[in-house]
């Protein structure tokens, strides 16, 4: 799935460093500035869903997803 963000630089990368605890981030491109006198930017994001959230221990919770570990942006 491929998702795009659109905000300030630091809305942008507050919003991508929580989608990386919740979903499996597999890239990160940008961010590029909107054209003109703009300030905002857009970053684009693929991401794969888990079809099978569960926890550590394999025993899968109902409403709950795994926590994963943090990743470092590019």
């Amino acid at each position: 799935m491929k998702l795009r963000l659109h905000g300030t630089p630091a809305e942008v990368a507050a919003a991508t460093r929580q989608l990386v605890e919740v979903l499996d981030v597999v890239a990160v491109n940008g961010p590029y500035p909107d054209r003109g006198t703009s300030v905002l930017v857009r970053v684009y994001l693929e991401v794969r869903l888990d079809p099978s959230p569960t926890t550590p221990t394999g025993a899968t919770r109902p409403g709950r997803r795994a926590r994963r570990p943090r990743r470092e942006l590019p």
